[in-house]
C-alpha cells in the first residue's frame, strides 16, 4: 500500500479511537487482531491487509465506506 494511504489510514484509526474513547488494547480486542499489529498500523509502519481493515471497521461498527471516508 502507498505510504501516504497508510498514513491516512493510521490517522483515521486514531481519530476514531478518540471519538469512541477506546484504547489500542480495546480496539485490538474488538477487532481480533494483535495489539502490536494495531500499533504498527496506527504508526503506518506495516502494510495492512483488507481483512484487517474490515475487522477494524467492524470493531467501530462502521461500514467499509464509512471507515475509509478520509
Amino acid at each position: 500500500m502507498d505510504k501516504s494511504l497508510l498514513e491516512k489510514l493510521a490517522k483515521r484509526i486514531k481519530e476514531l479511537r478518540k471519538i469512541h474513547k477506546i484504547s489500542q488494547d480495546e480496539l485490538s480486542f474488538r477487532a481480533g487482531i494483535g495489539r502490536s499489529t494495531l500499533g504498527n498500523i496506527e504508526t503506518a509502519q506495516n502494510d495492512v491487509t483488507f481483512t484487517k481493515i474490515s475487522k477494524i471497521a467492524k470493531a467501530f461498527n462502521l461500514s467499509l465506506s464509512e471507515f475509509l471516508n478520509f
